[in-house]
């Protein structure tokens, strides 16, 4: 039988039709996107996003305080924020105990503890050499964790699963980092009871670790030889793929089981390539900036008014959009090229500090100044992070999994060396040498990145130096 009905009519049902089936094709893939996460969490991944809001939100921002607060002597900044980035550079060993002795769990639950000691024992222990101690053996404990986090899912996960995985595992990392120095602006006027509760902070981080560790990580399969395993198959090109906001010690936490000095011995190949040149560039201006970040929540305070609660509620608010911030930061360096959006994050960062130097010579308001170059400073991070792992990869004259160790490597040396560096600085010319070293360093950096953006620098797919060597 015909379809009487009004064409107008029969029209508008369809179209009816086609909305709500578009409504429901967008809910389905509304309800994949949700599902997705569950894929790939896992409950201990919670352990790790409160020890980022304890190592990289709490203690950058409570640990210089209380210091200057208690003894008023700024050099002590240094040389305690110092002891922590050093104890950070243990990471190599704990990967290396973890691969000879398969000491997973242990080493994963000690470093939980051994952070939980020192930061309760901190606010009871005044004095430089109790308190360097104690934050080295916080740093020590917060590597140990950081080195197991990544092992535990290049271990015990199948390998395509390691990209989403360690995505995820960094995201919770770097969204507890947020949550950390927003918690952080309540404490600033109660060290004491700031660090106590950040060390209470662990105790659900060790039973959270404790119910949802992989299985097999209780028996290791003695067939994986997973040090060298690793470091010959983890792909460069998703290490760019998520968010990983500044943390303390610059980024040194960042897949910590690349922080290897085994690249070292290939030194003397690259020290005349492209190379050679980018790690001097990166050495140089983390280098610059370390002291600065030491500093920071301090140098706010004192030098341009800024309140303690005020820096960290801004360093978290921006901490949290540049988490968003590197896929564009990806999508500049596929378009542009990684060594311009490099050169780019740079002169973000120059003109940031820049503006933190020039508030001291001009009759202007300080703190407005002093939190639009904080602001500039952090928002250029993802493009210096993406652009310079990019880099790595595509300028190495060697493996891979080599030059991510020598420019993790790279980069934690000099923050440490930057770090105590910041205390002689503070001392004897003030808080304007802060950001007149990193401009210093950032200009060195910027200098040396230039001509990076060559044609031929592309990923380095074989560990033959020879045929990097031969002219194109």
């Amino acid at each position: 039988m015909a379809d009487t009905r009004n064409p107008g009519t029969i029209m508008g049902e369809k179209a009816i039709a086609a909305r709500i089936q578009l409504a429901r094709e967008h809910l389905d893939r509304l309800r994949a996107i949700l599902k997705e996460p569950g894929r790939w969490v896992s409950v201990w991944f919670l352990a790790y996003a409160l020890l980022g809001a304890v190592s990289s939100g709490l203690l950058p921002i409570l640990l210089p305080l209380m210091i200057v607060a208690l003894t008023h002597h700024l050099s002590w900044v240094a040389y305690v924020m110092g002891g922590f980035n050093l104890g950070l550079l243990t990471s190599p060993l704990w990967g290396n105990l973890a691969d000879s002795k398969h000491l997973h769990r242990p080493i994963f639950f000690g470093g939980f503890l051994v952070l939980l000691m020192a930061l309760a024992a901190m606010p009871f222990l005044p004095g430089i050499l109790p308190w360097s101690g104690l934050s080295l053996l916080a740093g020590a404990g917060t590597s140990a964790v950081a080195t197991m986090a990544s092992l535990f899912i290049v271990e015990f996960d199948p390998q395509n699963e390691w990209e989403p995985r360690l995505g995820w595992l960094q995201t919770f990392n770097g969204g507890g980092q947020v949550g950390g120095l927003l918690l952080a602006g309540i404490f600033v006027s109660n060290f004491k009871v700031g660090l106590i509760c950040s060390a209470l902070a662990l105790i659900p981080a060790i039973w959270l670790g404790a119910r949802g560790l992989p299985a097999g990580a209780k028996s290791y399969d003695w067939t994986v030889e997973i040090g060298n395993h690793m470091r010959r198959d983890l792909d460069w090109r998703f290490l760019a793929n998520f968010g990983r906001p500044e943390l303390l010690g610059g980024d040194l936490l960042r897949f910590s089981h690349h922080l290897s000095l085994q690249g070292a011995r290939r030194f003397g190949d690259m020290l005349h390539t492209r190379f050679g040149r980018f790690l001097f560039s990166w050495f140089a201006v983390a280098f610059g900036v370390a002291a600065f970040f030491a500093y920071f929540p301090v140098a706010m305070q004192k030098a341009y008014n800024v309140a303690p609660a005020l820096t960290s509620s801004v360093y978290a608010m921006t901490a949290a959009i540049a988490l968003v911030l590197y896929s564009v930061g990806g999508q500049l360096s596929g378009r542009f090229g990684a060594g311009r959006v490099y050169r780019w994050s740079l002169v973000l960062r120059f003109l940031g500090f820049g503006l933190l130097l020039l508030v001291f010579f001009l009759p202007i308001s300080r703190a407005l100044i002093a939190l639009a170059g904080f602001v500039l400073i952090i928002i250029a991070w993802p493009l210096q992070s993406i652009s310079g792992t990019s880099l790595t990869a595509r300028l190495t004259p060697f493996s891979q999994g080599e030059a991510m160790g020598l420019f993790n490597a790279s980069g934690a040396v000099a923050t440490v060396m930057g770090t105590f560096l910041g205390g002689p600085l503070v001392q004897f010319i003030g808080y304007p040498s802060l950001s007149a070293i990193a401009l210093v360093g950032i200009l060195l950096g910027w200098l040396a990145g230039h001509g990076l953006q060559t044609p031929d620098a592309a990923p380095a797919i074989h560990d033959d130096f020879a045929a990097q060597k031969a002219p194109s």
